[in-house]
């Protein structure tokens, strides 16, 4: 009898224990995610909140080729949210890919379903189409720009031969598989024009 009261009274507090521990990680996290909302900006692969730090340029800027290689980190004015992203600059002027499969497709193995979640959980792009402002931050400056999806085929066509070219000098050919044939295989790109006066 004295067993199976000990037993049980051991199950309760590890019942409890459990319960409490995980109370304590989801006020933890959500904690650690507001956090995260409220910094300047993200950090590594994680989202972050607005961009204020860094000089604001305000000079018209008509050749984007001093972006080539650097890290480019994008916030929507509305919603507020950052991210770190990669960034294209094609005949002078600075284009942000939004990979929807076109790219991580390829890949295989643990890479290609760590790149699925991401892409599970991607909808900056969504939100850019409802309202294109945005702040960029290259190399410790700031921008404020527009982003407008390009549709245009050709310079679609172009961009995605760009970016292949890209992928080619940065991955192994054994990483980069060729491209999907079945869905998702999309990619977007905007270009971040200059933001209308009001």
């Amino acid at each position: 009898m004295t067993d199976e009261k000990s037993k049980t009274s051991g199950r309760r507090w590890l019942y409890r224990s459990a319960r409490v521990s995980g109370i304590v990680l989801l006020l933890l996290i959500g904690m650690g995610f507001v956090a995260q909302r409220m910094s300047d900006g993200p950090t590594g692969p994680i989202q972050g909140g607005a961009l204020r730090t860094g000089a604001l340029v305000t000079e018209p800027v008509t050749d984007w080729s001093f972006a080539q290689g650097q890290d480019l980190e994008i916030q929507l004015v509305e919603p507020v949210g950052s991210r770190r992203t990669g960034l294209m600059v094609h005949d002078g002027e600075l284009y942000v890919p939004c990979d929807l499969g076109f790219m991580w497709g390829r890949f295989s193995g643990q890479h290609r379903l760590i790149l699925h979640a991401i892409y599970i959980l991607k909808s900056w792009h969504e939100d850019a189409l409802l309202d294109g402002r945005v702040v960029l931050r290259i190399a410790g400056k700031r921008y404020e720009r527009q982003a407008v999806r390009v549709t245009d085929p050709e310079l679609v066509a172009e961009l995605q031969v760009q970016l292949e070219g890209m992928a080619a000098e940065w991955l192994a050919p054994e990483v980069l598989g060729p491209a999907p044939t079945e869905g998702p295989g999309d990619i977007w790109f905007f270009r971040m024009d200059p933001r209308a006066s009001i």
